[in-house]
């Protein structure tokens, strides 16, 4: 069983991962690409599953985070590094795939994709990090 620590960093960085996610794709995003281009992006997708999965996400690199700690180090300086590396990771692959799979997907949007999913997971991992402080494990 987890912490509360744990579970409250979860709801902090789920909550500032979800305002982030409203204001850049929501807003931004929206504007520029996802409305116009209705043949290649849904419109009709209930708001909640985004939400939803805003709070996976971050539960799934709290977890991680959880593990490793030791490889990246306590704070916030760890958690953005962790983050940083878990992007890349998650986003490069992800939007270059998606780019060559699905017809007029913006090779454009594939790069916003990607530096904006790298830097989500470096935001969320600092504030994972600052909530949870989480210290690494002495050296034996």
């Amino acid at each position: 069983m987890k912490s509360g620590k744990f579970w409250l960093a979860v709801l902090v960085a789920g909550v500032i991962a979800n305002a982030l996610d409203f204001i850049v794709q929501g807003q931004v995003l929206s504007g520029m690409y996802y409305a116009k281009l209705a043949e290649v992006f849904r419109q009709d997708t209930n708001i909640a599953w985004f939400v939803l999965g805003d709070f996976v996400a971050v539960l799934v690199l709290a977890w991680v985070y959880d593990k490793v700690v030791a490889a990246f180090g306590g704070g916030m300086k760890g958690g953005a590094c962790c983050g940083f590396y878990l992007g890349v990771l998650a986003s490069f692959p992800t939007y270059h795939f998606i780019h060559l799979m699905f017809k007029g997907y913006p090779y454009a949007l594939t790069w916003i994709s990607t530096i904006y999913g790298i830097l989500w997971y470096v935001i969320a991992g600092a504030i994972l990090a600052a909530v949870m402080k989480k210290a690494p494990a002495a050296a034996a």
